[in-house]
């Protein structure tokens, strides 16, 4: 398993831990200096991530990083989703050049959409036409497992961490499919001390607090747990991590190479209102 560096902070204020505005280009630079002095060579990227899509090339420079990008979600009553679908791709290609490696679907309801069964048909004639692999970007990580039956993905992409481990119950059935896990923090919640945590979503509190438990019986800081439950699960070729400052990668890389691989079973969690943060600002 690697690391591979998320870009949403570049484009976007993101995350609990927000600093109310996205990452400076020239500590953009920074990150992805030591990132790729680090080893890490995957990038992860979106249109829908802001500007950064754009200006990814650019801040790279010489560096050494393949891209995967993401199709936006497709518009409500588009009349000719298989233009905007390859439109897109070619939109991303145009952008990223040779360094794109794949392209997914941010919507992973966008290869099912009545009216729409030869999307992803298109999108995979595109993908071939340029070199590219094609697959998906879930929440749901159930979905995956019925669509793959009748679709190939290259990739896929899904959440998971300490307290979301759905991925465990699915990914004997997701093929050769590389699979990219994000959210390994949980949006930082997993991060943060336990009260401040359960404050900004008291859906969690109990698992929370079998979280911080956990940690501190195994002597680990919550930095190290997580991203040793990361390694612990299976079938994973990339964690997906985005970060503010050169401070937090550093913290990240050292935590990754002193992280052993872990199971803890009983942190799992299977509300939606813990896992999805989609759903906290409602459930508060």
């Amino acid at each position: 398993m690697e690391l591979a560096l998320g870009t949403v902070q570049f484009g976007l204020d993101y995350g609990l831990n927000s600093r109310g505005k996205r990452v400076s280009a020239e500590s953009a630079k920074d990150i992805l200096s030591l990132a790729a002095r680090a080893g890490i060579r995957r990038l992860d990227t979106a249109a829908a991530y802001g500007d950064i899509e754009q200006r990814l090339a650019g801040l790279i420079g010489d560096l050494d990083f393949e891209i995967v990008s993401k199709i936006p979600a497709l518009p409500d009553q588009m009349h000719d989703p298989n233009a905007f679908v390859n439109a897109s791709i070619e939109s991303s290609y145009n952008r990223l050049g040779q360094r794109l490696r794949g392209i997914l679907f941010h919507n992973v309801a966008d290869v099912e959409t009545t009216g729409c069964g030869s999307v992803w048909h298109q999108a995979r004639q595109s993908c071939e036409r340029l070199g590219l692999e094609l697959g998906v970007s879930v929440y749901d990580v159930d979905q995956i497992a019925r669509k793959e039956s009748v679709m190939r993905f290259d990739m896929i992409q899904l959440p998971g961490n300490a307290l979301d481990q759905r991925l465990v119950n699915v990914s004997n059935a997701l093929g050769g499919a590389e699979i990219s896990l994000r959210s390994a923090f949980l949006q930082g919640l997993l991060l943060m001390p336990y009260e401040a945590a359960a404050g900004h979503v008291p859906a969690a509190a109990l698992a929370l607090q079998r979280w911080h438990d956990w940690c501190s019986e195994k002597r680990i800081s919550p930095l190290v747990g997580a991203l040793s439950i990361i390694k612990g699960l299976p079938n994973v070729q990339f964690c997906v991590v985005g970060v503010d400052d050169v401070k937090q990668l550093e913290d990240i890389l050292d935590a990754w190479d002193s992280a052993s691989a872990a199971r803890a079973t009983h942190l799992a969690v299977d509300i939606l209102d813990v896992i999805d943060p989609r759903r906290w600002q409602l459930a508060r």
